[in-house]
């Protein structure tokens, strides 16, 4: 059920506007990959000046990072982007319309080092 709903926030984000961000945080880089392939069979979206529906962003991989509306990652990559004082992240970060913490309670447990 609660995965449902992440995918109901996703949609309800593509349908609002063109812009809004978001971010769907995984404690590995395997639940990271396994969302990015379900976001992108799951939604299409046709866009007008190049956006990107989906991004993923871990330590090996990074891909449409800044350009997309639904970014899957990791908490440790997800903590650069929101740090750095980069214009360009800055921009980023405001785009953000939800934050979604898959499997919390694995956070900080050594279950979400990045492996």
């Amino acid at each position: 059920g609660k995965t449902f709903i992440s995918y109901y926030i996703m949609e309800q984000c593509l349908r609002t506007d063109d812009d809004g961000l978001v971010v769907f945080v995984a404690p590995t880089k395997a639940l990271v990959y396994q969302v990015w392939a379900e976001v992108k069979a799951r939604f299409s979206k046709s866009y007008q000046g190049g956006g990107k529906l989906s991004g993923v962003f871990t330590r090996d991989h990074r891909e449409n990072v800044m350009d997309c509306q639904i970014l899957v990652t990791v908490p440790q990559c997800l903590s650069i982007l929101l740090l750095s004082a980069e214009e360009d992240n800055v921009q980023w970060a405001s785009r953000i319309r939800h934050v979604i913490f898959d499997e919390v309670h694995m956070l900080g447990s050594g279950g979400g080092e990045v492996r």
